[in-house]
């Protein structure tokens, strides 16, 4: 088996059922405290944050769940008998199982998120958060996204009232509310079975569900589906025999570098109930990998092992077993501690009066320009865990504002202790600023644009039709090479080139856009060098005009 170059992959092949290396290395398995496991209900489906200090589980039929029901946009837990609302309550939980539920808080569907933070390594600060991240119905987070304030739960729900299946994105507001789900958007999405569960990649671009589809070997499967826009999704794709069975294959976990799967099954080979696996992920595409190989004892036990999620930065792995009876949530060590991101923190500021400014924050990988929300602050501040060996560009968006773009790269073999603070400046948007883009690119000594800088130009597109009460110029130059009349002309043509893109391939309308060219006459740096000269042929974008906004649209 192809090994990965970490800590954490070798480590774990030390402790799986391998017939080389199966033995090398002794587990043992650590129940958590009593805050966390009850004796009377079952804890399952832990989840935790990259620096291992928070969990997020959920608790099964419990009465001290939250009653919150809305109904045609009323909370009728508020005004309905409690005997009426039992009642009412066995009849939705009676239909969402299709046969009769005689308890409905002794249910399964009678499931509330519970939060714990970890002192000096233990769990035992534990909180029951309420609506809207609870309610009556079935509620469970299944995993982080890249932003540390937002969780995917299952289910999607509606602000008057309902619940159908599916995921949805929930965010953990500055006053420590949470906002309410919201619905993510999986193409052709359905599932014939009782149990779904979903794991995102620490980029944010692919999850990988356990659904039961026509196309399932069995059970349940577990499928991949890619990200094509804020809260869209591909159809699922079956990920193939190498990864299902013709058992239940369920539970995913995908470990913070994207390279190891980890989920549960009861397929031929487990030694009771489901057992818990993990496969690795053979280069860089999302179909090839291993066959799964399943761990040792006494991670797994002839009862049932399943919901499995390793944290790199503590080298534990978590998950829910029933070998004491009920549910609960155990532990194993299974690598030294591996943290494979760093954590940056600051806020998003105006960049004259250096005031917190509620936003998004964009995100690009490597040369790609930010298009991608990675995180949303109400009140400006935020916190990021960057992978380590991975070249991001952020960017702050906020309606009247122009964000800037700052790099951000951690060498991947470097150990860091600390976080970092970096403060993500925005322009306010008044004549006479910049607009910042990249470098827009065209074929030499001619006015056309090359393709490389379509996205560029697509991205001030965007902006352009988000901020609709605002004209520019487009202001071409070039370097000093050459006659100053034909300089003149490539200056003026490039502009109006850019120009001609917005207009008639982005649909800007063109009373918003004047241009001008400059030929060489307003360098940007010395032109003694070629690499300065390259500097001074550029596009640049100016605002010129800002008409007020008013609740009924825009005034003069």
């Amino acid at each position: 088996m192809k090994l990965l170059n970490t800590i954490l992959l070798f480590s774990i092949l030390l402790l799986i059922n391998s017939p080389l290396v199966g033995q090398e290395k002794k587990l043992t398995v650590e129940k958590l405290n009593w805050q966390i496991n009850t004796p009377n209900y079952d804890e399952i489906s832990p989840v935790l944050s990259i620096d291992g200090k928070t969990m997020y589980y959920t608790r099964v039929g419990s009465p001290d769940f939250d009653k919150t029901l809305i109904e045609m946009g009323e909370d009728i837990s508020q005004n309905m008998p409690p005997q009426e609302y039992k009642s009412h309550l066995q009849k939705i939980f009676s239909r969402l199982a299709q046969r009769s539920v005689n308890s409905p808080v002794q249910s399964g569907f009678n499931q509330d998120i519970w939060v714990a933070e970890c002192d000096l390594g233990i769990f035992d600060k534990v909180q029951h958060p309420s609506y809207p991240l609870n309610n009556a119905m079935p509620n469970s987070i299944c995993s982080l996204t890249p932003a540390s304030n937002e969780l995917i739960v299952i289910n999607q729900f509606g602000e008057g009232g309902g619940m159908q299946a599916g995921f949805s994105l929930v965010r953990r507001q500055s006053d420590g509310r949470w906002s309410f789900p919201e619905s993510i958007q999986v193409e052709d999405f359905y599932t014939t079975g009782p149990d779904v569960s979903l794991t995102m990649s620490n980029d944010g671009k692919v999850i990988i569900m356990s659904l039961k589809r026509r196309d399932s070997r069995g059970g349940n499967d577990l499928y991949i589906s890619y990200r094509q826009g804020k809260y869209n999704w591909t159809r699922p794709q079956n990920m193939g025999s190498k990864i299902n069975s013709s058992a239940r294959d369920i539970t995913p976990y995908l470990s913070e570098d994207n390279q190891a799967l980890f989920f549960a099954s009861n397929r031929t080979g487990s030694i009771g109930g489901t057992d818990i696996y993990v496969a690795e992920r053979l280069g860089e595409s999302w179909t090839d990998w291993t066959y799964p190989q399943r761990f040792n004892t006494p991670v797994n036990s002839v009862y049932d092992d399943s919901k499995p999620y390793f944290n790199a930065t503590t080298g534990f792995m978590y998950f829910t077993s029933k070998r004491d009876g009920s549910s609960d949530i155990f532990r194993s060590k299974l690598s030294p501690p591996n943290p494979i991101t760093v954590t940056i923190r600051g806020k998003i500021v105006d960049s004259k009066t250096n005031k917190p400014i509620g936003g998004n924050i964009l995100v690009g990988t490597g040369d790609e320009a930010p298009n991608k929300v990675i995180y949303v602050s109400d009140d400006g501040s935020y916190e990021l865990n960057i992978p380590k060996g991975v070249r991001l560009t952020l960017q702050p968006e906020s309606p009247g504002y122009d964000g800037r773009n700052q790099k951000v790269h951690f060498e991947k073999t470097y150990v860091y202790y600390k976080d970092y603070n970096v403060n993500l400046l925005l322009d306010p948007l008044e004549v006479g600023s910049k607009i910042e883009l990249d470098p827009i690119y065209f074929e030499r000594s001619k006015p056309t644009i090359l393709s490389q800088s379509f996205a560029v130009l697509d991205k001030l597109a965007i902006f352009l039709k988000e901020n609709y009460n605002i004209a520019i110029r487009i202001e071409g130059h070039t370097d000093d090479q050459g006659e100053e009349s034909s300089l003149m002309k490539l200056s003026e043509d490039r502009a109006a080139a850019v120009k001609e893109y917005l207009v008639y391939k982005k649909f800007i309308n063109p009373l918003r856009i004047e241009t001008i060219g400059f030929g060489g006459t307003v360098p940007a740096v010395d032109n003694t060098s070629e690499n300065t000269r390259s500097k001074n042929r550029r596009v640049e974008v100016q605002i010129v005009k800002v008409t007020k906004l008013y609740d009924d649209g825009i005034s003069e």
